[in-house]
């Protein structure tokens, strides 16, 4: 994945830290475009790209960044970390993924009893897709998914608290362990979740 098509004008990504020019950030090997109708995303390196792709919007991206951005974004946004993708049937959606060309990389059941959710994981370029779903599926469960969310690498949060002030949760550690996760309170108008994420951790 090359490019990230999000909702939330321009100024209120802004306001969250970072340096946004012409509708767009960098980070890493992404361009992040916001003011969108909707969440959606390109691909590079390919014209067989349908006009979606598991009812998510898909187009074929203008480019595909060097890795590492020129400009520095305020609240210290280093990477994309993954996107979160809802689907009521992630076995179907996983299958759409893997014959457009992704390969999974690994799956698992989140959470228990009837509040479980089966997790598919893609790689595609630089970041994780993560699918999620209902572990029990529906026997009329749809493929079609949505692009719920989007988190970010910071080195620390720091920078990103003072800057968005009010607007952030307090951190707590994450799935993966040694590293820690705050979201941003949907009240910044972004139109999707948005969470900021500390870097991997070498675990002996």
């Amino acid at each position: 994945m090359s490019e990230l098509h999000l909702p939330g004008e321009p100024s209120l990504w802004e306001a969250i830290g970072f340096s946004v020019v012409g509708g767009s950030f960098v980070l890493g090997q992404v361009t992040c475009n916001v003011g969108s109708a909707g969440p959606g995303w390109a691909f590079a390196g390919t014209d067989a790209v349908p006009n979606e792709l598991c009812g998510v919007p898909t187009t074929v991206a203008n480019l595909t960044p060097t890795s590492g951005s020129s400009l520095g974004h305020p609240n210290g946004a280093l990477k994309v970390d993954h996107v979160v993708l809802v689907s009521q049937s992630p076995t179907k959606t996983a299958q759409e993924l893997e014959a457009f060309g992704m390969v999974a990389k690994g799956a698992r059941v989140l959470g228990s009893g009837g509040a479980q959710r089966a997790a598919v994981f893609f790689w595609s370029g630089e970041l994780l897709i993560e699918l999620v779903g209902p572990a029990a599926e529906g026997p009329d469960a749809k493929s079609l998914a949505q692009i719920w969310g989007v988190t970010f690498v910071v080195a620390s949060f720091d920078r990103l608290a003072e800057i968005a002030d009010g607007l952030l949760s307090p951190p707590r550690d994450a799935v993966q362990p040694g590293r820690q996760i705050v979201t941003i309170d949907r009240s910044a108008g972004l139109g999707v979740a948005v969470a900021f994420i500390t870097p991997h951790v070498k675990v002996p």
